[in-house]
């Protein structure tokens, strides 16, 4: 693939040009090679529990539906040999072991699951995205983790003309790991069947509720609903022969439920009855009603929100970031982020390099046009990865919800749609981390993710 596929892109019909142009290298027809680490950090203070059974559940996918052989896949986690645990040496040697020999044709992936963190070598700077190797939990700092031009520079630099590599960080702070110049960020799901049958329901009743208020006003201001001088007994009877709903549990207004389900009325104040109120809640019933009438109207698929562009130099351009590390929830997660240490020297006293920013001048240059390079990010660069019991397991919510997408499209899924799927399913398991993809050209995410084509 030269570079005319890139130079007649331009319009619907260059576009279908250049497709037929890099369909012809979507095929993996060379060697397949995986390095995959997991990290669960045993007997430390910064333990994960589903690492181990990522990267497992990876190489069970590779090699039983992408062609892998297992002599060709490198583990490095601490099930393995006490040569192979993930130190940062081994981590670094695993990624040359992975690129040695690579040539157009082949395919090669990359799988991490730890923890990931930030490193701030100058608080002028944006922080430095890294991953965090076993030997870090105890070792200084940023001699003992990996920096996201370290990865860069393994990953990315070397990759051959042809040679496609797949990378997944399943890890805090991860979007921008790669410093790629494209990435895909789906923000919000599509409609599923489950996910609208919820919101409908959701608005049925607040629709429902309003408009109970509604009537009763309007049946009261116009002498319908004969309230005067009645007592509870006979204003339970009347409400009940009108048909207003009875309603149990916490009264507004700051009444009490004195277990009638009529409660919400009775504790009803006079203000509401003026004209100005009941215009008021009249409006919400027009809002609720118009927003029940979207949501019916919607399509499951409908409705997914996606980012497609350079999203390291648009973080650089409004840097805000919110470094709240707060979960709520009632299940058994914990986090996949690694704060970094605190540092006991001033700042003007660091002997550290400046923070790298992707060189994305350099990925600017035609050299790096050709590069076939996918990596998806578990998270965005101000979120965190769950490590979760999931179906019965520990492991991570974004390698769970990727394989359950890749199953659920016969494992031929290209990148578009791969993501799209990957974003519902994290949703449907109530998980609220927003997934990335990176590449080094738009068209990238129209192949099929690993060169697996459907039939």
């Amino acid at each position: 693939m030269g570079n005319v596929a890139f130079a007649c892109c331009n319009g619907s019909d260059n576009r279908q040009e250049a497709m037929r142009v890099l369909a012809s290298s979507a095929r993996v027809v060379g060697a397949k090679k995986a390095c995959l680490v997991g990290i669960n950090y045993r007997k430390t203070r910064s333990e994960l529990r589903g690492c181990i059974n990522d990267v497992n559940n990876t190489q069970k996918v590779l090699v039983e539906q992408y062609g892998f052989n297992v002599d060709d896949i490198l583990m490095i986690n601490e099930d393995q040999a006490k040569e192979n645990w993930p130190t940062k040496q081994r981590i670094l040697e695993g990624m040359d072991w992975l690129y040695k020999g690579a040539k157009p044709g082949d395919l090669l992936v990359f799988h991490y699951s730890g923890h990931g963190s930030q490193y701030n070598g100058d608080k002028k700077t944006m922080p430095s995205d890294v991953i965090c190797p076993l030997d870090c939990i105890d070792g200084p700092w940023p001699s003992t983790v990996i920096t996201d031009s370290e990865i860069h520079q393994k990953l990315y630099d070397p990759l051959p003309k042809g040679c496609k590599a797949v990378c997944l960080f399943d890890c805090c702070h991860s979007a921008t790991v790669a410093n790629l110049t494209e990435t895909m960020v789906v923000k919000e799901g599509p409609l599923t069947a489950k996910k609208k049958e919820m919101m409908v329901k959701r608005l049925q009743a607040q629709k429902d509720s309003v408009e109970c208020q509604v009537r009763f006003y309007n049946e009261v201001n116009s002498g319908k609903l004969d309230v005067k001088k009645k007592s509870k007994a006979e204003l339970y009877q009347l409400f009940e022969k009108h048909s207003f709903p009875k309603k149990t549990g916490q009264i507004s207004n700051g009444g009490v439920d004195d277990g009638s389900g009529y409660s919400y009325l009775l504790n009803t104040k006079l203000a509401a009855f003026c004209t100005g109120s009941v215009d008021k809640v009249s409006a919400i019933l027009a809002e609720k009603e118009q927003a029940l009438k979207q949501v019916q109207s919607m399509k499951v698929g409908d409705g997914a929100k996606i980012y497609i562009g350079n999203l390291e130099q648009d973080l650089e351009d409004s840097y805000e970031k919110n470094n709240s590390r707060a979960v709520t929830t009632d299940r058994e997660i914990r986090i996949r982020y690694l704060p970094q240490p605190d540092m006991d020297i001033e700042d003007d006293e660091r002997s550290v390099k400046p923070v790298d920013r992707g060189l994305l001048g350099a990925l600017k240059s035609e050299k790096y046009k050709d590069h076939q390079l996918w990596v998806f990010s578990g998270c965005q660069d101000d979120q965190t990865s769950a490590d979760a019991h999931v179906e019965g397991i520990y492991q991570g919510a974004f390698t769970w919800a990727l394989l359950k997408a890749l199953k659920g499209d016969t494992w031929t899924a290209d990148y578009r749609t791969l993501m799209v799927q990957l974003k519902g399913n994290l949703e449907e398991g109530r998980y609220k981390q927003v997934p990335a993809l990176s590449t080094t050209h738009e068209l990238y995410l129209d192949f099929s993710f690993c060169g697996k084509l459907k039939d």
